[in-house]
């Protein structure tokens, strides 16, 4: 089982696709350069070997032409994809700077809040302590009297 590679086209084959390709090509818009390329006329029509070779530097021009352009194609649809990540990337600096901030009030508030807590607490033992005295004052004063 032999395998042929790519280059090796009959005459009809790099005809046919040659045409055909220039038709594709045209039909993007292509430089005025490809044009003159593909369209100049052979200046050895009369030796096949030499117009074979042509032909296969046609071929080979545009195959790799055609491979250019999905490479371009490729970079741009990368290009597209960083920016979406750069874009998602801002939003998510920006949630977190939110965050920080609502995660620092909160937390002053449950500080001030355990502070209230605590002034309350030491006001309460300090007002029961003044009445434990004053009562056992008032109550010495009438005994001694």
């Amino acid at each position: 089982m032999s395998t042929t590679s790519k280059w090796d086209l009959s005459q009809e084959d790099i005809k046919t696709a040659a045409k055909d390709e220039k038709e594709l090509l045209l039909e993007h818009d292509s430089d005025q350069d490809e044009n003159m390329l593909f369209n100049r006329p052979s200046t050895s029509s009369t030796d096949t070997k030499t117009d074979g070779k042509m032909d296969s530097v046609r071929l080979q021009i545009q195959e790799v032409t055609e491979v250019m352009r999905e490479n371009v194609q490729k970079v741009m649809e990368r290009g597209e994809r960083l920016e979406d990540l750069q874009e998602a990337s801002d939003r998510l600096t920006m949630a977190g700077s939110e965050f920080r901030a609502t995660a620092k009030k909160a937390q002053q508030r449950a500080w001030l809040q355990n502070f209230k807590t605590r002034i309350i607490l030491v006001t309460i033992t300090v007002t029961v302590v003044i009445c434990i005295i004053v009562l056992d004052i008032m109550v010495l004063y009438l005994v001694l009297r």
